[in-house]
């Protein structure tokens, strides 16, 4: 199965091809600051600094601007998406909040990083702010023969899992 046949990373339950990679590869603007939030966090799944980059604030980039972010995430594997709340943030309003739970995986632990996002519509494209996070320790268990979290097709146990 091809990386754009896949359900997208960002737990949306769409495909790669029809979710976030439209976002990812610059052919269309997310309309709300929830597809922002899901484009991202698939942008950290892809290691894709550079959309990363481009998508926070230009205030509250780096003050080397010009270089694209050093990801924060590659040396973590994310795993799975979950949005608990959007406030605001819709195609026709200028602010927004997500607060989401993202799992990861670094050095074989498990964490969860709990964010409440805060994003902002500026001349037509939504950018992240800021927000606050809080990271945790977990301990994630898959069910019996349940599908690796990659979305390859696979069986957690005979892929990430193994």
């Amino acid at each position: 199965m091809s990386v754009n046949e896949r359900l997208c990373r960002c737990g949306s339950n769409i495909a790669f091809s029809t979710c976030c990679e439209p976002f990812l590869t610059r052919k269309v603007l997310p309309n709300t600051a929830e597809q922002l939030m899901r484009s991202r966090f698939t942008a950290f799944c892809l290691n894709q600094a550079t959309y990363l980059y481009e998508t926070h604030h230009p205030s509250k980039r780096e003050s080397n601007a010009g270089k694209p972010l050093q990801n924060p995430a590659s040396p973590s594997t994310w795993i799975s998406l979950q949005i608990i709340t959007t406030d605001a943030g819709h195609a026709d309003q200028k602010l927004g909040k997500v607060e989401f739970i993202a799992c990861f995986e670094e050095q074989n632990k498990h964490y969860q990083l709990h964010e409440k996002s805060s994003f902002v519509k500026e001349q037509g494209r939504w950018f992240y702010l800021d927000g606050e996070p809080h990271i945790s320790s977990v301990n994630l268990k898959f069910k019996r023969n349940a599908l690796c979290w990659c979305q390859s097709g696979q069986k957690h146990k005979h892929c990430h899992g193994a």
